[in-house]
């Protein structure tokens, strides 16, 4: 089990190329490249929404879940600060059916394909989703803005939002009807599965 304050900024990018390349520059190491199943649960009045609070279990090479609480510690311009307990789950589906038992039912499902490098002090994460790319860098609060400048990055374009609410203007700048999950359509999801196939 892991409780720590998760520091961390998010950016939107068009490619990853330049930024793998900018990593490699600057010493950086790719530790992996998974697919991501994500389950986030509220009970039925939305309270942990309401009361800034996160409950996921996640899948990818292992399973984990997450508790994340809201921001006490006021961030550097750019940065989000929240204090975060994690840890790994033996059975996912059990630990569902007993988060419904108690009132929390899913009430969002996203996926990504997350690619992590380690950056000195910080990694970065180049995530891809199924409405765009975005890179996360969560580390030291000191380390971040200097990192962000070698990767091609100003601070001022740094994103607040989580993914859900970034999906959620995605859908209304193209006037798309409201949808809370956001996966990848079938066969998609098959070639990337496919494409990871034996990767780190």
């Amino acid at each position: 089990m892991s409780i720590a304050d998760e520091i961390e900024t998010k950016f939107a990018v068009k490619s990853f190329d330049a930024v793998r390349a900018a990593l490699a520059a600057a010493g950086g190491v790719r530790l992996s490249r998974r697919f991501e199943e994500n389950v986030v649960l509220d009970d039925a009045a939305g309270t942990l929404r309401t009361r800034d609070v996160l409950l996921r279990i996640r899948r990818d090479a292992v399973c984990k879940v997450t508790v994340k609480l809201p921001a006490t510690v006021p961030g550097l311009d750019g940065l989000k600060i929240r204090r975060e307990i994690e840890t790994e789950v033996a059975d996912p589906a059990a630990l569902e059916a007993i988060f419904t038992a108690l009132g929390y039912h899913p009430f969002l499902r996203y996926e990504k394909v997350r690619e992590t490098w380690q950056a000195g002090d910080a990694l970065v994460c180049l995530d891809e989703l199924p409405f765009g790319r975005y890179l996360e860098i969560e580390g030291p609060a000191a380390s971040i803005p200097g990192l962000a400048g070698r990767l091609g990055l100003a601070m001022d374009q740094a994103l607040p939002q989580t993914y859900h609410e970034l999906h959620q203007d995605y859908r209304r700048r193209r006037n798309l009807p409201p949808e809370t999950s956001f996966v990848f359509p079938p066969e998609t999801r098959r070639h990337i599965l496919a494409s990871l196939a034996g990767s780190l």
